[in-house]
């Protein structure tokens, strides 16, 4: 006598399949979170606080130490200064903030860790506190597009 067998799952199609409920299943999970990070990107919030603001505020003083030669380049004594390295390139529009000194006096690109590792000169900048030590330092290439984060670094030193 054959034994009659019921079928658990009468639903044709690809519920039947493990594998493709598998596949279902993770399709729904990234259709979720794609749809999540589209919602995010286009949110004000992100607009206001996204990567570049973020990166903006992870400079740090990480430095402490006196700034080299500050009288040999003309820094006033209790006025913060940002030190640009380079050749031909603009200064950064930030004398509201500070003073503002370009070289490309290679000793004093030295003397600021701004020389590259086969000898080169920058470009690159030294914030320089009202006090005459450095704290902060770091190489741009794009020393002069950068005028709003190097006058928040020298508002904060005053």
């Amino acid at each position: 006598m054959p034994v009659a067998t019921r079928r658990a799952d009468a639903t044709p199609g690809l519920a039947e399949d493990a594998g493709a409920r598998l596949l279902l299943g993770c399709a729904a999970v990234l259709l979720v979170i794609a749809g999540g990070v589209m919602w995010l990107l286009g949110s004000d919030g992100w607009r206001r606080h996204g990567p570049v603001v973020g990166l903006q505020q992870l400079d740090l003083f990480y430095l402490d130490e006196p700034a080299p030669g500050i009288d040999r380049l003309g820094v006033r004594p209790g006025t913060p200064a940002v030190i640009v390295v380079c050749r031909g390139c603009r200064a950064p529009d930030v004398v509201e903030y500070g003073q503002v000194v370009v070289t490309d006096d290679s000793g004093v690109a030295a003397a600021y860790g701004l020389l590259t590792s086969d000898g080169q000169l920058g470009p690159g900048y030294a914030i320089v506190d009202a006090r005459g030590r450095v704290r902060y330092r770091t190489f741009d290439p794009g020393v002069s597009r950068h005028a709003r984060e190097i006058g928040i670094l020298l508002e904060a030193t005053r």
